[in-house]
């Protein structure tokens, strides 16, 4: 899936960036070296791990399934036929269903009568069906289980599930449609829900003569079944897991284009379906597609599987897309583009997301992951590739820089809590997967992936995966699978080096000493926290690390400097170059941490322009980082600041205003400081705006126009009052109908602007564009999403009501209320609001709980304060909180370690900013 809520969430949380671009919600050479820990053992904790999974007593070779979906009483019912293989003698087979109301079931062994199940048992706990026998069924017959069942057209947007929409008359109505991953086929038929357990899958749809009905194959045939009803009977899919299935039925209308056929050897039909009347805005998201399926079907060197590519925008949508196959789907703001207003970043996102789902159609798909475990095969890969694909078909778009921000920044984020966990992660049991659809899957993944290919080189990765998608083409691997042939590829054993990174939990921090002479320095490595100390039981694992040592004029030193030792000491040429720099391009997953006198030429270099881009994103990165975890002092990255104030580059200023986000939001209490802080950020975005102005030109690209947007945004938060004044003047002339005073842009952060230092009116037109449904999706979420910068308690008080009314969808709950964290004061109310309503959220996402835990972090984890910390551990103690408990403890975990920052840095700021006149 893609990406955030996380689970796939990984997007609908890079959506929520995306909207908000404010909040920071919050893997040369190699040689063998006998200080690297002894993967045998790791490689055997794979075979012994603990997994609750089905009996393989009796295992699935195809289904049959009929489903009969009612949107008017918005239930359906269904038969199912599975061919199956008895492995074992039984008289007991056991299969999942979750909130299926199963109505018969039999087995029929060849022309002998069926042999009914004498008792259908339910097992809720364990969502399994207990089909007993009477008589033993023979091992080694093959059968077919018929079982017949009922369900309901759920609203938790998961199994088979209802998602309303209005037509063009105003009129609200439902359509139905599917989200499987990562367990929830079971809810909408009994299977082997495992993604081991492949089978081939025939789908057939009853339903209204006036609907249309879409699933991962193609049409076979079309009958009339009577009464006004139709039977669309689908081609056979191939062997693929149940998490992967798919179906839609509802009122649609589609565009289609064809791929070249360059690569997969014949024209591929490509369609986009939204409900009626939004069509065109799938165009953007149509041409993507036609390039991409060709572009993988070229990297990977196997043609693209089935006979067709539907993608469909799904109104009520948890995930942000997902890869099923051949049916991908999606939440609109993920697919739809309005070619005059939306945005530029929603844009590229539609271009990275549907990139994304289709490098799954290979990855994920066609060679899919044996347990939820191997999770990062599916995701970290198709971050990586997915972002190459885009770097492919818009190379303006510099995603690889936005990699930095958007990916390698986030992982390193969450991968320097001691909460966190390895990128290989064992899963028990399914209740525990949600919470692994995050940050170190994804993200920590795919830069896993970037930092190894760019060591053994594209030729040779590619060459690789070539050979790891060919062997396990319609089955299921692991990464010992994927590191083997990358191994044969490369003629370098991956796995000796790339097994600690995956199956480690953290990263290192290189601390720098320059050597007498001025010919050499020692770098030593170190688990990097950022809640600072690191105990010797904690600081056991020796990385390897790509230096990539650069100076003035060469080349990252690939073939030599690697560091596999506690310490080593590398040439460079101190005494003579003017900087040196590790980590070149911002390629490895490390901090480093430099002598003074290094940053400061470093600094010096920046201001002269002497740096590229990636670099200086990462400079600017590891200072910030290593203030907040005790490594350096928070001053010392303020001072490096001021070699930024003349910079050009977007993503530089998203990751200077992230940074600065975060200082403001650990000092939003501090009464004397805030204030300051927030006159140095205007200090820097103020000339920033001034310079940019409001109006783009004619030629502008699209990095640009974010850019002013950003400075706009920051110079007004932050209280430029000629920045204040322009929003305020343009953003009435907007209200009374003049639309070009913003761009699709500047738009969002005139919102911020606007409903941040205005009050009821400014709020009130703001919403009264969220719902407003001939506005892009894009811009109505932006408008959802400012609305939580009001700093008035009554309205803030009128948001959350909003929030949880239905004028907002369920999926969309926390772009209302993810801004109310900025502004320190309305933390409390945010917190109160969560815990007076968190049984009716438990009851609403009781089926997604990793919302209840994107909430969580929301509503907790930008408090300071010991005391504040210990609450809501209490809070959360008297609560079943299994299903999200990883970020419960994160969030707990970054209380502490930011309050701990504080009461380090406090004084160290407050003089910081006192010297400097703020």
């Amino acid at each position: 899936m893609s990406t955030g809520p996380v689970r796939k969430r990984r997007l609908a949380v890079t959506l929520a960036l995306l909207i908000v671009p404010l909040i920071a919600m919050l893997v040369v050479a190699w040689r063998v070296d006998k200080s690297l820990p002894d993967m045998t053992s790791v490689a055997t904790q794979d075979a012994v791990e603990e997994r609750e999974l089905l009996p393989t007593n009796v295992t699935p070779t195809h289904y049959d399934l009929l489903l009969a979906p009612n949107l008017e009483a918005l239930t359906y019912t269904g038969e199912v036929r599975i061919k199956v293989h008895i492995n074992e003698e039984t008289s007991e087979i056991v299969l999942h269903s979750n909130e299926l109301e199963l109505l018969k079931a039999a087995l029929i062994i060849g022309d002998e009568a069926p042999l009914q199940a004498s008792r259908i048992e339910l097992k809720k706990e364990d969502e399994t069906a207990h089909l007993h026998f009477e008589q033993p069924l023979a091992a080694g017959s093959n059968a077919t289980l018929f079982v017949s069942f009922h369900g309901v057209l759920n609203d938790l947007m998961v199994g088979f599930y209802r998602s309303k929409y209005k037509d063009a008359q105003g009129a609200e109505k439902f359509m139905a449609t599917t989200q499987f991953e990562p367990t929830d086929a079971r809810r909408a038929f009994p299977c082997w829900d495992e993604p081991m357990q492949k089978a081939t899958f025939g789908v057939t749809l009853r339903v209204s003569e006036g609907l249309t009905a879409l699933s991962n194959m193609d049409v076979a045939e079309t009958t009339n079944s009577g009464d006004g009803l139709k039977e669309v009977r689908f081609n056979i899919t191939p062997v693929m897991s149940t998490y992967l299935l798919a179906f839609v039925v509802g009122e649609l209308e589609y565009i289609e284009a064809h791929t070249s056929g360059k690569h997969n050897g014949r024209a591929i039909p490509c369609r986009v379906y939204t409900t009626p009347g939004k069509s065109a805005q799938g165009q953007f998201a149509l041409d993507v597609a036609v390039q991409v399926l060709e572009y993988f079907a070229d990297v990977f060197g196997i043609a693209y599987a089935l006979p067709k590519l539907d993608q469909i925008a799904i109104g009520d949508f948890e995930a942000g897309a997902m890869e099923n196959w051949g049916l991908v789907t999606y939440r609109e703001v993920a697919l739809l583009v309005d070619a005059a207003s939306t945005s530029s970043r929603a844009r590229q996102q539609v271009a990275y997301v549907v990139s994304h789902e289709l490098a799954h159609q290979w990855c994920g798909n066609l060679v899919t992951m044996e347990w939820w475990s191997e999770l990062w095969l599916n995701e970290g890969f198709a971050t990586w590739v997915g972002t190459l694909a885009v770097d492919h078909v818009f190379p303006e778009y510099h995603i690889w820089t936005q990699f930095l921000v958007d990916d390698l920044q986030r992982a390193l984020a969450l991968d320097a809590l001691r909460s966190s966990h390895p990128i290989q992660v064992p899963v028990r049991r399914s209740a525990e997967i949600s919470q692994i659809f995050d940050a170190i899957s994804y993200s920590k993944g795919g830069s896993a992936i970037r930092m190894l290919s760019s060591y053994i080189g594209l030729d040779s990765f590619f060459r690789g995966v070539r050979a790891y998608l060919q062997k396990h083409k319609y089955a299921n691997a692991s990464t010992q699978d994927l590191w083997r042939a990358l191994s044969d590829a490369s003629g370098v054993d991956v796995n000796e080096f790339m097994a600690i990174w995956t199956r480690t939990i953290g990263y290192p921090i290189l601390t720098v000493e320059e050597l007498p002479g001025g010919t050499q320095i020692q770098v030593r490595q170190n688990r990097y926290l950022s809640a600072g100390a690191v105990s010797d039981d904690e600081d056991q694992v020796l990385w390897w690390v790509p230096l990539r040592v650069a100076t003035p004029g060469s080349d990252a030193q690939r073939t030599t400097d690697v560091l596999t030792t506690r310490n080593a000491t590398v040439d460079v040429p101190v005494g003579t170059a003017k900087w040196y720099k590790l980590n070149q391009d911002t390629v490895g997953i490390y901090r480093v941490k430099y002598p003074p006198g290094a940053v400061a030429n470093l600094a010096t270099a920046i201001a002269a322009g002497e740096l590229e881009v990636n670099d200086r994103i990462g400079i600017i990165a590891d200072a910030a980082a290593l203030a907040s975890s005790g490594h350096s002092n928070t001053s010392d990255f303020l001072t490096l600041l001021r070699a930024y104030r003349n910079e050009t580059e977007l993503v530089v200023w998203q990751e200077i205003s992230l940074r600065l986000d975060v200082l403001q939001s650990v000092w939003a209490d501090e009464a004397d400081v805030i204030d300051k802080i927030r006159a140095l950020t205007q200090s820097l975005f103020s000339p920033l705006a001034k310079r940019l102005g409001w109006d783009a030109a004619a030629d502008e690209d699209s990095l640009n126009s974010r850019l002013r947007a950003l400075a706009i945004r920051y110079a007004g938060c932050s209280g430029d009052s000629a920045v204040v004044a322009e929003t305020k003047r343009r953003f009435a002339a907007f209200f009374d109908g003049d639309r070009s005073v913003f761009n699709t842009d500047t738009l969002r952060a005139a919102f911020v602007v606007a409903v941040r230092t205005g009050g009821r009116e400014e709020f009130a037109k703001v919403q009264e564009y969220y719902l407003d449904a001939a506005n892009p999706v894009d811009q109505q979420l932006a408008a959802l999403s400012s609305m939580g910068f009001t700093t008035d308690p009554e309205l803030l008080d009128e948001l959350f009501e909003f929030a949880l009314s239905d004028r907002v969808r369920n999926q969309d709950v926390h772009q209302a209320i993810m801004a109310v964290n900025t502004y320190g004061p309305s933390r409390a109310r945010l917190w109160q609001w969560y815990r007076d309503n968190y049984a009716l959220l438990a009851t609403r996402y009781r089926a997604s709980m990793s919302y209840m835990g994107i909430l969580v972090r929301l509503s907790v984890a930008e408090f300071t304060g010991a005391a504040r910390a210990d609450e809501v551990e209490a809070f959360f103690a008297a609560l079943n909180t299994s299903k999200f408990q990883r970020v419960v403890d994160q969030s707990l975990e970054k209380i502490r370690s930011n309050t701990r920052w504080l009461e380090k840095d406090r004084a160290d700021v407050a003089a910081w900013l006192a010297s400097n006149a703020y």
